[in-house]
C-alpha cells in the first residue's frame, strides 16, 4: 500500500500532500489536482497520516505526579486545563504524556473541530492511521530549542513533546514568552529568518545559534506514524480499521473467542455485584462529602477534591491529619484499645477501652505532651476495664 500524508496547516485551509509510494524511499510532492483526485477515489489501498494545524491545538505542561495521573479518568483530564482555555472543558478531545514525576503534558483540541478535520475522511476506502500536530514535523535540538519562521507561520519546539506553531507577525511576541519560561543556550534555526528574529537572537546572551538550510519536511515523515505520543486519533476518535482471518487461524480464533466469552460470562455476574457496591458507596460518599463541604456545588473527583481539603487544613497546621498523627504514635505505644474516632470543627472526638482510671489518666497526659489539649468527656466501666471518651484538639 501506499503512504498518503496530508498537512491541513489552518482550520479550512488549503491542504497540502505527499505520496510515498510502496517500492519508493522518497515521498513526492502532490499537486492540488493530484491530491484532490486521490480523495475523489476515497484514497483506496492507502495509508494516511494526517498532520493537524497546531495552531488549533493548545498544549501545555501541568503539575500533577504520575501516580495522580493514574488516578483521573480520561474524562478528568480536559479539567487539568481549565486555567488554560477559555470555552468549557468538557468540549475538548485530550491526549497527554507524563513528562516526569511531578509534571505531565497535556494536548487538547475541541471535540468539533476534529470532527469537521476528520470528516472527509470517514467514507474512505484506505487507512486513516494517526492525526498528529503539525508542530511534530520540526525536528528536535536535543539541546535546545528548533526554530523556523517562514512566509506565514513562525514554528517553535521546545523539547521532544512541546512545541508551538504561530503567525509569523507573532514570531518575537512568542520568543520572549517561550524565553521567560523555558530559556535555553543553543536554538537551531532552519532557513532564513526575519531581520526582528534576528535582532532577537543577536540580543540573548550565552546563546549558541547554529543555522541549518531550510527544513525539507519530507525527511520529518518517519516521525510521524499511529504509535506517536499525540496521535489524535484514540477515545472517541480512534480509529477501526479491517482485519481478516482465514484457514485454521479462523477456528483458532472461534475457538478462543468461545472461551474468552465463556470466562466473561462468569466474570460478569461477579462484576455486577461489585460494580453495584462501587456505586452504592460511591453515591453515600457524595453525599457525606456535600454534607461536609455544602458550599461545593460541583463534584467533578472527589478524591482529588477532598485531597485537596485535607491540604488546606494541613498548610494551616489544623486538620484530622496532623492530629491524628500524634495520636496514633501515643495509641501504638500503650495498652488501649481504640473503639472509635470522629472528627469535626470541634477537634477529634477519641474512644477507647482502658484496664482502668489510672491508664485513661496516662493517655490523656501522654496526649497532653505531645501539644494536644486533651479533655476526658466520660469514663464508664465496660466489662472488666474501662471505656473513656476525649475530645482532642490542637493547642492555639
Amino acid at each position: 500500500m501506499d503512504t498518503l500524508y496530508i498537512r491541513i496547516p489552518t482550520i479550512n485551509g488549503l491542504w497540502q500532500g505527499w505520496l510515498l509510494a510502496n517500492n519508493s524511499t522518497q515521498a513526492k510532492v502532490l499537486s492540488q489536482h493530484e491530491l484532490e483526485a486521490i480523495m475523489a477515489a476515497k484514497a483506496a489501498n492507502m495509508r494516511i497520516h494526517l498532520l493537524l494545524p497546531t495552531s488549533a491545538c493548545v498544549i501545555a505542561p501541568v503539575n500533577i505526579t504520575k501516580q495522580q495521573l493514574k488516578q483521573l479518568s480520561e474524562n478528568d483530564i480536559a479539567y487539568l486545563l481549565e486555567d488554560q482555555v477559555l470555552t468549557s472543558v468538557e468540549q475538548l478531545h485530550c491526549v497527554y504524556q507524563s513528562l516526569d514525576e511531578q509534571q505531565a503534558l497535556v494536548l487538547a483540541i475541541q471535540q468539533n473541530v476534529l470532527d469537521d478535520l476528520l470528516q472527509p475522511f470517514k467514507d474512505i476506502q484506505g487507512e486513516l492511521l494517526c492525526a498528529v500536530p503539525d508542530i511534530f514535523l520540526l525536528p528536535v535540538n536535543p539541546q535546545g530549542w528548533s526554530l523556523l519562521v517562514d512566509n506565514t507561520d513562525c514554528w517553535l519546539r521546545l523539547n521532544q513533546t512541546w512545541g508551538v506553531r504561530l503567525e509569523a507577525n507573532a514570531a518575537v511576541a512568542l520568543l520572549d514568552s517561550a524565553w521567560q519560561e523555558h530559556p535555553t543556550s543553543h536554538i537551531q534555526v532552519y532557513g532564513e529568518v526575519s531581520t526582528d528574529v534576528q535582532a532577537w537572537l543577536k540580543m540573548q546572551d550565552n546563546l549558541t545559534i547554529d543555522v541549518l538550510p531550510e527544513l525539507d519536511w519530507t525527511n520529518q515523515f518517519s516521525q510521524i506514524h499511529n504509535k506517536h505520543p499525540f496521535n489524535m486519533l484514540k477515545g472517541d476518535f480512534a480509529v477501526k480499521t479491517k482485519s481478516s482471518l482465514s484457514g485454521y487461524w479462523r477456528y483458532a480464533a472461534i475457538f478462543v473467542g468461545i472461551a474468552f466469552a465463556t470466562q466473561v460470562g462468569y466474570d460478569s455476574a461477579r462484576l455486577w455485584h461489585y460494580n453495584k457496591m462501587i456505586k452504592q458507596t460511591k453515591a453515600e460518599s457524595t453525599k457525606l462529602y456535600k454534607s461536609l463541604f455544602p458550599e461545593e456545588q460541583r463534584i467533578v473527583n472527589l478524591r482529588r477534591q477532598i485531597e485537596s481539603h485535607l491540604a488546606e487544613r494541613q498548610n494551616a497546621g489544623q486538620g484530622f491529619m496532623p492530629i491524628a498523627t500524634r495520636v496514633g504514635e501515643v495509641l501504638n505505644t500503650g495498652n488501649w484499645q481504640t473503639q472509635r474516632m470522629d472528627f469535626d470543627n470541634n477537634g477529634l472526638l477519641l474512644e477507647v477501652d482502658a484496664m482502668s482510671l489510672s491508664d485513661l489518666e496516662q493517655l490523656r497526659q501522654q496526649l497532653s505532651g505531645q501539644g494536644l489539649n486533651t479533655e476526658t468527656l466520660s469514663a464508664n466501666s465496660q466489662g472488666t476495664g474501662i471505656r473513656g471518651r476525649l475530645r482532642i484538639t490542637e493547642n492555639s
